[in-house]
């Protein structure tokens, strides 16, 4: 646990998961949904790098070849395959509860954090297994054609609690390296405060792509949404790869400072 609470955003290298859930079936999925988490958020870039790469061909060069077609194909499957990866994935915040627990100070904006983590997957998944057909979409509005919509709200609002706590979190972790001496600890410590800081990318790039598909007039062009969710996307794939580049535990330390790659 870094600087108190590690919060319900899991943006950065988790804890062994503790407790209660450790060695449960809760935990067993986890372990099982993590090892899809690369292969998710470098589809992310794709993703919207297709979706991008489409988008300048038209609007910018006036192509209207079959490659604009290729690629938002491509944009459309991987996006679809993210969704099934996704499936699940509320059950990875059960690992948070007792480091908010353990919080003294700050302990509701954690749990709030932990409750519109839990809330903006719970909803993505409902609006994937409503998109795919899972279940009917006559199932009401949660379940019906305002899925999407609700699912979008919750994320964006989800990524505004987590970019306050992301706030916390690297005034913390600021903190722990202002007094660290140990300079090996200390590389880890700021590849650690890069991941807080790349999480603030995330988050607001990701609540402003939300934002513009709600359509509110404050919210980015099409454009610019297809780039927050590219950028959003590099933050994540970043973390992920740092995470699991060197399975030796000697991992990749940055060679500039704690903002850089």
């Amino acid at each position: 646990v870094w600087g108190g609470a590690r919060g319900a955003t899991s943006f950065y290298p988790a804890s062994k998961m503790s407790g209660y859930y450790e060695g449960t079936w809760i935990g067993h999925l986890d372990a099982l949904g993590k090892k899809t988490e690369w292969r998710e958020k470098t589809g992310k870039v794709i993703q919207y790098g297709a979706k991008l790469g489409a988008f300048m061909l038209k609007e910018d060069f006036g192509y209207e070849g079959e490659a604009i077609g290729r690629l938002k194909s491509l944009s459309k499957l991987v996006g679809a395959s993210r969704k099934i990866f996704k499936l699940g994935k509320f059950l990875k915040h059960f690992e948070d509860i007792a480091d908010i627990q353990e919080e003294t100070s700050l302990a509701p904006i954690f749990w709030l954090d932990f409750a519109m983590n839990m809330a903006k997957d719970v909803t993505e998944n409902i609006e994937t297994i409503t998109k795919f057909g899972f279940v009917p979409k006559s199932y009401g509005v949660i379940m019906g054609s305002q899925a999407e919509d609700i699912a979008d709200f919750t994320k964006m609002v989800q990524c505004a609690v987590s970019f306050v706590v992301g706030l916390i979190e690297i005034g913390r972790m600021e903190d722990k390296i202002a007094k660290c001496q140990d300079q090996k600890k200390l590389k880890k410590l700021h590849l650690k405060n890069s991941f807080l800081y790349w999480a603030l990318l995330k988050y607001v790039t990701d609540g402003l792509k939300c934002a513009a598909s709600l359509g509110y007039s404050w919210a980015p062009d099409k454009r610019m949404a297809i780039i927050c969710g590219l950028l959003a996307g590099v933050a994540d794939a970043r973390k992920q790869t740092l995470k699991n580049w060197d399975k030796s535990g000697k991992g990749y330390t940055p060679s500039i400072g704690p903002y850089t790659f």
